[in-house]
């Protein structure tokens, strides 16, 4: 059995947090990006999803049978913006296809 022993969340300032501005339709239309154990979140809107869609599918359809094409440029990728305006933290977002990763 492996035991393993996360610290507590941190005190926070309730004060600081605006909880409701994740209601406002400007806030919602957005993607946010929050990581969290290693892990990326990705967050929004189903509009912003929608709106976006077309970049992952073209990474997913495209990006296997270019790499071996291309073996000197091995990933195949697309970039959302900053000045796109569908982003709210985030300067770019790169969405990159690799055959192999990079330990």
């Amino acid at each position: 059995m492996v035991l393993a022993l996360l610290p507590g969340p941190g005190p926070t300032d309730e004060a600081v947090i605006d909880h409701e501005a994740r209601h406002y339709q400007e806030n919602r239309d957005l993607f946010h990006q929050h990581l969290h154990a290693e892990t990326l979140f990705m967050t929004g809107s189903a509009k912003v999803f929608r709106d976006t869609a077309q970049h992952f599918f073209d990474v997913a359809r495209n990006g296997p049978g270019y790499v071996p094409v291309h073996p000197s440029y091995p990933h195949f990728c697309t970039d959302l913006h900053s000045n796109d305006g569908i982003l709210g933290d985030a300067r770019e977002i790169h969405i990159e296809y690799c055959d192999q990763w990079d330990s």
